[in-house]
């Protein structure tokens, strides 16, 4: 695999190539850790070893393609079977990004089925960055993952430098410093949370709930010894209760909230939100909203300006 040393991978070109109609060579390609290469290519294959392909150009007729499409196809082929190891090449299968590199010393070979050729890739395919982050579609700039929709055969990436720096699992500066920024401001959130009383803590509850889609039946409140809030999630149709702790204590938690957990069936979630203290649990029914996941939580509502409003 080309690399810069501890940087990484490098790359001289970035080209994206769609591995068979609607992906039809995709489970093999990964399975066998090769690259494959329609163009008729199969076919003609005696022809593949001209330096210019000229002979293989030839096969297709201005009428066929138009004279613009077979330059375009010819260059296609040779730039794929001319590879040194220095491109790296993408695709995508499953809403993942994959990549590859070309093996340096393997040739083009003609694939059994007669369907054009293929060349083996150094080290196989990957789906996930150096850091072993999965390179998900919905991560990914737009400049990239409209490639997915490229009618052709393989094309160049219009930001290489992006993939490679993703791949190396970098991120820019200003993300880098955004990033650095969000989670000092989680840290006043979860100060400021501190602040609120009982009520008003409830209530940024009910307020983070609702947003993200949770809908209360009946008001805010201790109606009941275990609930302080019912809720229904109309997309899915589930039932949840949420309790609200200023400070969490685990014998607590343990002995009256998780065991009584067991006997409400009319719920199929419990959520168990805090500002204070700590706990673990491994019912997957009943998620633990700590400190920092409910800072989150907040900062994502949008409502970080009503804290600082209620504390201020």
């Amino acid at each position: 695999m080309p690399d810069g040393g501890s940087t990484g991978i490098s790359a001289d070109r970035v080209r994206y190539i769609k591995l068979g109609e609607g992906g039809s060579w995709e489970k093999e390609c990964f399975k066998r850790g090769i690259v494959r290469m329609g163009y008729n290519t199969g076919i003609h294959f005696d022809m593949l070893t001209d330096a210019n392909l000229s002979a293989y150009g030839k096969t297709y007729t201005d009428a066929d393609k138009g004279k613009g499409k077979v330059t375009e196809i010819v260059n296609v082929v040779r730039i794929f079977r001319d590879d040194p190891g220095v491109i790296l090449w993408i695709t995508f299968s499953d809403r993942l990004l994959r990549w590859c590199f070309l093996d340096p010393a393997s040739a083009l070979e003609r694939h059994s089925d007669g369907r054009g050729t293929f060349r083996r890739t150094l080290d196989g395919w990957h789906s996930r960055d150096l850091a072993d982050q999965p390179l998900r579609m919905e991560t990914l700039s737009g400049h990239i993952t409209q490639l997915a929709a490229y009618r052709g055969t393989c094309c160049d990436a219009k930001d290489p430098e992006y993939v490679v720096r993703r791949i190396n699992g970098e991120r820019r500066t200003e993300v880098v410093e955004a990033e650095r920024l969000t989670a000092d401001l989680r840290r006043v959130i979860i100060s400021m949370m501190k602040l609120l009383t009982p009520q008003d803590f409830e209530l940024l509850v009910d307020l983070v709930f609702s947003g993200s889609g949770w809908r209360r039946q009946g008001g805010v409140g201790k109606t009941e010894k275990l609930v302080d809030m019912e809720l229904w999630l109309p997309t899915t149709d589930e039932h949840a209760f949420v309790q609200v702790k200023s400070k969490a204590k685990q014998r607590e938690f343990d002995e009256e909230y998780a065991e009584a957990f067991t006997e409400m069936t009319q719920f199929g979630r419990m959520f168990y939100v805090y500002h204070s203290g700590h706990i673990t649990c491994s019912d997957d029914k009943i998620t633990i909203l700590d400190p920092e996941k409910f800072a989150a939580m907040v900062l994502d509502a949008g409502l970080t300006s009503w804290l600082m409003q209620r504390v201020g």
